[in-house]
């Protein structure tokens, strides 16, 4: 653009400055010449009156010397030596004659002054008039004819020049009118109309039309500047579009792979229980990533360097394993969970180094790794060079991570039910101590003194010793009933407000007492080891209660009481609890006590002013820990 500048060989201001002094100066030297000119004719009138006045005045001095009439005649002689002699005609005066039109004034006055004036004069003395004054009155006149005659002719010429002049300055003036009016049309019009036209496309989307305004003037620059933005808006355009069109496919495949992943993360989440389907989502993996790339999980124990479990997508081949390796950042050498987690730091900073991902090769992997513990690798492999680009990267590392997570929550699962199985020995070891095993040794003392009696022969202390091995046969018998009925109870989808209801239909189903059951923790949530334990404290204070109490209303309330924790009250309107009740055989009492010291709350066991039992117990719930 600056050397467009430089390299101005005719701006378009000064051509129009131009033109426009053109015009002034045409016009003034129009104006001065007709000036000149009508200045010059000024007094051509005058000269041609004088001049016919002379022919006037030579007449009547003929005619007065005719006639003798002295006075006359000199009055008219002396009239016309003035006149000859007038100031206007003092140019023509000059000697020698400067042009024709003063050869025929000097020849004119010369015989006048030489010939007719003597001839005169002398007629007028001897008062006769011969035909040789005639002669010189006609060649007088012949001779001011032809200084009349030249005056008018000048004064004609003069005339004349001012129609040339009049004619040249019209044909000049619309000569330079015209040149300007087409350096106007040309230089001006033209390129302001392409110009507009220009700015009318560009205006309405056409970013690449170009302008052809030739030349080296204002408007060829600015013609030129508006074809370098029109290519710079058009490039920009372009660029955009491109970035727009980039950018709306990286969303596309981000949303795709948002889907895939949430899908994978809700399949997850929801097949907590059971074994996820990797296979499946393998496949799906292998259709979102698109094109030859082959994909393979390798699931590794944490010690164990081959796979014990290898799954391709479909329609690819499963490929050697065996080493737990991470080709994206360092080979095919074995690594350990520390390697592992190096390389997927790596992965994850070289991803963000490049806009298209990793490197060409034809083959890398992913470690599936979750709190420093590594589950295996995605591999991806072809038989061609391939590069990932930077969203298929960032996918398949969330799905390792997914599958991490997956991978995590099973063993996690695998260990809760391990230490839920452990748990419940313990308890059913607990219980059988607390209940069976007690009675059992028990029976073992009265069998102990049932044979010490029989070897002592006292027959008379065995019906008392079998009495007591009956009842204790009979009270191990109901314990272990109860037990089988505590080990079996369980809580469904329905919650334990659904156990509760099918605890209390059955005991109404086998029993005349009457259970009624007010649950009100509806909007509060509990763990599974609470609802547990408290569906074992109202199973046995309620069988506690059928048994023991002899009454007809059983009544359990369970609701969540001002200082925000769980309250469950259990009355009946029985005979009330005995004083040392669980020195009676009342194992149900240990079993509450045993259940309320896990769930770290307060039980109390105490007869009713108005009659009965009531059991209270209180505990906080972990949700408000």
């Amino acid at each position: 653009m600056r050397n467009l500048k430089r390299d101005f060989s005719s701006s378009l201001a000064s051509t129009i400055s131009v033109a426009l002094v053109s015009i002034i100066a045409l016009g003034l030297v129009t104006i001065f010449s007709l000036m000149w000119a009508t200045d010059q004719t000024d007094q051509d009138a005058q000269a041609i009156n004088l001049s016919g006045s002379i022919r006037m005045q030579t007449y009547r001095i003929g005619l007065a010397t005719v006639q003798q009439d002295k006075l006359i005649a000199k009055e008219y002689m002396q009239q016309l030596d003035d006149t000859w002699q007038h100031p206007l005609f003092s140019q023509q005066r000059q000697e020698p004659p400067a042009d024709l039109l003063g050869e025929h004034f000097f020849n004119a006055e010369q015989h006048w002054r030489t010939v007719l004036r003597p001839q005169i004069e002398v007629a007028l003395g001897t008062q006769k008039s011969g035909p040789e004054l005639a002669q010189a009155i006609d060649n007088q006149l012949v001779l001011t004819e032809k200084v009349v005659s030249a005056f008018q002719q000048a004064a004609e010429s003069k005339i004349r020049l001012l129609r040339i002049i009049q004619l040249t300055a019209l044909f000049l003036t619309v000569i330079l009118g015209a040149v300007i009016f087409n350096l106007l049309k040309t230089r001006l019009e033209k390129p302001l109309a392409q110009l507009t036209d220009a700015a009318d496309r560009i205006g309405k989307g056409d970013y690449g039309y170009q302008t052809r305004i030739e030349g080296s003037d204002e408007l060829a620059l600015l013609g030129s500047v508006v074809n370098q933005m029109s290519n710079s808006v058009e490039q920009i355009y372009r660029d955009m579009d491109d970035q727009v069109k980039q950018r709306t496919a990286e969303l596309n495949n981000n949303n795709i792979a948002l889907e895939f992943l949430f899908e994978t993360a809700r399949k997850i989440l929801a097949s907590y229980q059971q074994e996820i389907n990797y296979q499946q989502l393998l496949d799906q993996l292998a259709e979102v990533i698109g094109g030859e790339i082959q994909l393979e999980i390798c699931l590794f124990t944490e010690q164990g360097d081959r796979p014990y479990r290898r799954i391709a997508a479909a329609n690819c081949e499963i490929s050697d394993c065996s080493q737990r390796d991470c080709s994206s950042c360092i080979g095919d050498s074995p690594i350990d969970t520390q390697d592992a987690l190096q390389c997927s730091q790596d992965i994850a900073e070289g991803s963000q180094n490049t806009a298209e991902g990793s490197e060409e090769t034809d083959e890398c992997s992913f470690p599936i790794i979750r709190e420093e513990t590594g589950y295996g690798i995605i591999k991806c492999h072809s038989t061609k060079p391939f590069n990932l680009k930077l969203w298929q990267e960032k996918l398949l590392r969330s799905v390792a991570d997914q599958f991490a997570l997956a991978l995590s929550l099973s063993v996690h699962r695998n260990q809760q039910r391990r230490l839920a199985m452990l748990t419940e020995r313990t308890v059913i070891a607990r219980e059988l101590h607390d209940s069976l095993a007690q009675a059992l040794s028990y029976l073992k003392i009265q069998v102990t003194r049932l044979q010490k009696s029989i070897d002592s022969q006292a027959f008379d202390q065995q019906q008392p010793i079998v009495d007591e091995l009956r009842e204790g046969l009979t009270s191990a018998y109901r314990q272990l009933r109860e037990l089988l009925t505590t080990f079996r109870l369980k809580i469904d989808t329905g919650g334990l407000q659904s156990a509760l209801e099918q605890v209390v239909n059955k005991l109404n189903e086998r029993n005349s007492m009457q259970v009624a059951l007010h649950y009100q923790l509806t909007n509060l949530p509990l763990s599974p080891t609470e609802e547990i334990h408290l569906l074992q404290i109202i199973r046995e204070a309620s069988q506690n209660a059928i048994n023991h109490s002899l009454g007809t209303q059983l009544d359990i309330h369970l609701f969540q009481n001002a200082n925000q924790s769980i309250q469950l009250l259990i009355d009946d309107n029985g005979i009330g609890i005995p004083e040392k009740a669980e020195k009676n055989n009342h194992y149900g009492l240990a079993i509450i006590q045993e259940r309320s010291r896990h769930l770290n709350g307060n039980v109390e066991i105490a007869r009713r002013p108005e009659g009965g039992t009531r059991v209270a117990f209180a505990f906080q719930p972990s949700f408000l820990s």
